[in-house]
């Protein structure tokens, strides 16, 4: 006995061969069918004379055929292995209608054809699509809607295509709560700074503290981390690079040491700057030195969570660093030195916002997870993305596909992701956070289908100003 089901990726005419020395299987002589990698493909053999049907319904996905006569040996329904097509239903019809067949999908399937030829009927499915559509919601901006079909299953697009060289339209990076430790929704962070819409931004820990590079104003709010994707945003002009910091503070008697980190909690043997954005106070804790520092100059030394003065900075150290600072006394001069590569702030760019890994570089699919020391849960999973693009006519490109939504949107691995923004246009592209913090909002409205079931206060998030918004 030879079952149809382990024949399915074979091609229709070997399926045909095959299948006519069985008895106790959907016959040749009358119906057979292949599932591949992009199709769906049903034959059936319809007798000179005789008349047919073909129709479908949505809800649930089915296509339907109905045929005026019976198959002269009426196969048995076939449950399917497929991630589209479910089972092959075969059964007398009712009425007037000799054979029914139905096929069942797990999803909507909206491109499929059938042609007759030579007694066969064949209705042919194909599982790789692309439904879009794309409209302009506001000055300078145009929104893109597709539905899509990957081998894996169906997917939700949505993204926005922001012309950034039009000095009335702003970018701008934004932080939860206008603080380092915190979180607020992408929808708030919307509405507070008057943008027509938002995505969510860089990674960020379960305090809400950015996992990564974030400047706002020109303003550095939080560290590079493995010198991962940024990019970075001033009027008129867009950069994406690797970033990584690097500095130094200088004692009165010119003695140097280097910066292990900005504005994060401070470990062993470090030397951590800390700024207003970061909170009230250092949090450290009392095995180290804080130096209080205004306009270069020590005015306090203390041990542990020394409080961060509004214009000014706080500089904790730990074991060597401790001891480098316990040999500085109030009053001292004291100097910071901090400085990007690529030196974007000092380049005037007034945004900046991490992300990674890299997608794409000059029009190629570039996945940097790798080396910039990702873990597999992110660059080797299938899952909602948030995902950022630069295109040849200068406009950014900020998508979101959803995930997790089995029969909706299974979401997509980095390496589609990239091959998606090409598609959409992008010469470059970074990734930025996913999973359950991908959002996109347009006019208050959530437009993606966020994973959790309901949005997810995030960290910090990328905002879109135009004039309707400002009103």
């Amino acid at each position: 006995m030879v079952n149809i089901a382990r024949l399915q990726t074979f091609s229709l005419f070997f399926l045909i061969l095959v299948v006519c020395v069985c008895s106790n299987c959907i016959s040749a002589q009358e119906l057979v069918y292949e599932v591949q990698t992009d199709q769906v493909i049903l034959s059936v053999n319809i007798p000179p004379d005789t008349d047919y049907r073909v129709w479908h319904s949505t809800n649930p996905m089915k296509i339907i055929l109905d045929l005026e006569h019976v198959l002269e040996h009426m196969p048995s329904s076939k449950t399917v292995n497929d991630t589209a097509l479910k089972s092959i239903r075969v059964a007398q019809g009712p009425g007037n209608i000799g054979t029914r067949i139905v096929m069942d999908f797990n999803y909507l399937m909206p491109q499929f054809d059938w042609h007759f030829d030579n007694n066969w009927l064949t209705i042919v499915v194909d599982k790789i699509y692309v439904q879009s559509s794309i409209k302009t919601i506001s000055y300078g901006v145009r929104y893109g809607h597709e539905r899509r079909g990957v081998a894996a299953g169906p997917l939700i697009v949505n993204y926005l295509e922001v012309r950034y060289t039009d000095p009335l339209v702003e970018i701008k990076s934004v932080l939860a709560q206008e603080q380092i430790f915190g979180r607020e929704l992408v929808s708030d962070m919307a509405v507070r700074s008057q943008a027509i819409a938002a995505v969510n931004g860089l990674f960020f820990a379960s305090d809400g503290r950015p996992l990564g590079i974030l400047a706002i104003d020109g303003q550095l709010i939080s560290e590079p981390y493995a010198n991962r994707t940024a990019i970075g945003i001033k009027p008129g002009k867009i950069e994406m690079a690797p970033v990584e910091l690097d500095g130094s503070v200088i004692r009165s008697d010119g003695k140097r040491l280097a910066i292990s980190g900005f504005n994060r909690p401070r470990l062993a043997e470090e030397l951590i700057i800390y700024t207003p954005d970061y909170g009230e106070n250092t949090r450290t804790n009392i095995y180290g030195t804080d130096l209080i520092i205004i306009d270069d100059t020590v005015i306090d030394k203390v041990n542990g969570a020394a409080a961060i003065p509004r214009g000014g900075v706080v500089v904790s150290g730990h074991g060597t660093a401790r001891d480098f600072l316990n040999e500085v006394e109030i009053g001292d001069n004291f100097e910071i030195e901090l400085k990007l590569e690529p030196d974007w702030l000092a380049a005037g760019y007034k945004y900046i916002i991490g992300g990674g890994p890299r997608l794409v570089k000059n029009k190629e699919v570039c996945i940097t997870a790798e080396l910039e020391r990702f873990q597999a849960d992110i660059s080797n999973s299938r899952a909602p993305r948030t995902a950022l693009g630069v295109t040849q006519d200068r406009k950014l490109l900020l998508v979101t596909v959803n995930g997790r939504k089995p029969g909706i949107s299974v979401g997509v691995t980095l390496k589609e992701l990239a091959e998606l923004m090409i598609e959409l246009g992008a010469v470059d592209a970074m990734n930025l956070d996913g999973g359950g913090s991908t959002t996109m909002v347009i006019r208050n409205q959530v437009l993606n289908l966020p994973s959790d079931g309901v949005e997810r206060p995030v960290s910090n998030a990328l905002v879109i100003i135009t004039p309707e918004s400002r009103k």
